[in-house]
């Protein structure tokens, strides 16, 4: 007479529930690691095709940048009026990692973004999401002599190129002010005077483009050591160069890289 097969035991179920259990609790961070960093890349992609809108328009327009100082529309509406042919770019506004709308708005229906969140803007052609902010400096502005203000770029530069940044991870449709900028105090709390960009959106890092369409991560430190204006000094207070300790940093930035 043969036995009648014999299936596991309650013990048996446990230990293989517990080894499954275990492998998972190892596998999780690795993981979530690679989601991460495939989300960078998507943001790092969006910013290529966002450099070669922006370059076409260089070629066709004596290298200029376009002029955003006269519009009333923010920058990825008013390149998508300039280049009818250009109009397919809705999914290149949202970083993979900054999708979900952040709670609250103005009464225009504005909102400010955050780490994960894009900024949101209501204007003439409707509501726009986006993820990234552009380089106020890089635009052309009508006029010549005095009344020009020598720190715009104009034009896409010759030299310098590769530490001039374009455009950025932000939480706002400019990642640089007009004005001197400085380290948010708290992370995700941003004024007037703080740096739009400056944030922990990919692990101390945000994505960028620069002048020589190049798209690299940069270290949020290392934001202070960009060539954002023609006149902007390289080695600021903000910079190792110029004496930056690691206790001037606000708390939640004072772990990330030097620069």
């Amino acid at each position: 007479m043969k036995d009648k097969p014999r299936g596991f035991t309650l013990i048996e179920l446990l230990v293989v529930i517990a080894i499954i259990a275990l492998l998972m609790a190892i596998l999780m961070p690795t993981l979530q690691r690679v989601r991460r960093q495939a989300r960078a890349v998507g943001c790092q992609s969006n910013l290529k095709q966002w450099g070669l809108i922006f370059l076409m328009y260089a070629n066709e327009n004596n290298s200029r940048f376009p002029n955003w100082v006269e519009s009333v529309e923010p920058w990825p509406q008013v390149l998508k009026a300039l280049w009818p042919y250009h109009q397919d770019t809705d999914d290149l506004f949202l970083c993979p990692t900054a999708t979900k709308l952040r709670s609250g708005s103005d009464s225009s229906g504005s909102r400010l973004g955050s780490t994960f969140s894009p900024w949101s803007l209501q204007g003439g052609l409707g509501r726009l999401d986006c993820s990234y902010g552009l380089n106020i400096w890089a635009q052309y502005v009508p006029g010549s002599g005095g009344s020009r203000d020598p720190r715009y770029w104009q034009t896409v530069p010759a030299q310098g190129a590769a530490n001039a940044p374009l455009l950025l991870d932000s939480v706002l449709w400019w990642s640089y002010r007009l004005t001197e900028t400085k380290p948010p105090a708290e992370e995700d709390v941003w004024t007037d005077s703080s740096l739009p960009c400056c944030m922990n959106r990919h692990e101390g890092f945000v994505c960028g483009i620069f002048m020589d369409w190049s798209v690299r991560k940069v270290g949020v430190k290392e934001l202070w050591s960009l060539k954002w204006h023609r006149q902007y000094d390289t080695h600021g207070p903000w910079t190792k160069a110029g004496g930056v300790q690691p206790d001037f940093w606000p708390a939640w930035m004072r772990r990330f890289k030097d620069y």
